[in-house]
């Protein structure tokens, strides 16, 4: 299973080539980007220069597990900020992590496609790009069967399409982030302790 993640995160970092809007007077970063400087990051250095979530996903990438060389890892870096870029609007300069985050803030299962059944099917991609990049943060996980198998549904498109489940650190980052006020779940959710927001990483 962790061979399979890796090629398909190998996968994006080659055919993805979305990058947002340049606005640099109307720009803001997550706080696991906010101070860091990529360019100064390498493959010898990274554990020093990234948080602790960031050094969990970028290690399996890195040698000897991986083939990441130190342009590589700041093109995947380059990416995953791009994820987690916003504007100061927050109806319509939320980033693509920012609203996936709100959305599933309900804490229930879902597919993208349910979630955004407007969205085209270039969007679509997209944003599974950016849930992979939640699922390896640690805030969204795809359900699987006992046995591992991935649990599928047919979405709109009629075909099968998986279905991912929100994690308490979902909470966790958009309370960080000064999103409380537009967390969705209900109260006495909250207050279950599967949900609780725990320490964070």
């Amino acid at each position: 299973m962790e061979a399979q993640q890796l090629e398909d995160w190998v996968d994006i970092l080659d055919t993805t080539n979305y990058a947002p809007p340049k606005a640099p007077d109307n720009l803001y970063q997550s706080y696991t980007f906010v101070d860091l400087d990529i360019n100064s990051v390498t493959t010898k250095n990274y554990r020093k220069k990234l948080c602790k979530s960031l050094i969990e996903q970028v290690e399996i990438f890195i040698p000897p597990s991986g083939s990441f060389n130190n342009q590589d890892l700041r093109r995947y870096l380059e990416l995953v900020s791009s994820y987690e870029t916003s504007t100061k609007d927050l109806i319509l300069g939320l980033s693509l992590a920012d609203q996936i985050r709100l959305t599933f803030s309900d804490m229930k299962t879902s597919t993208i496609c349910d979630r955004y059944p407007e969205i085209n099917l270039a969007e679509k991609r997209r944003y599974r790009c950016v849930a992979e990049y939640l699922i390896r943060q640690g805030e969204l996980t795809k359900l699987r069967d006992k046995n591992g198998k991935l649990i599928k549904k047919i979405g709109n498109m009629q075909k099968a399409v998986v279905l991912y489940r929100p994690l308490p650190k979902l909470l966790e980052t958009l309370k960080k982030s000064g999103l409380s006020d537009l967390i969705k779940i209900d109260k006495d959710k909250k207050k279950d302790k599967n949900v609780t927001v725990g320490e964070s990483k």
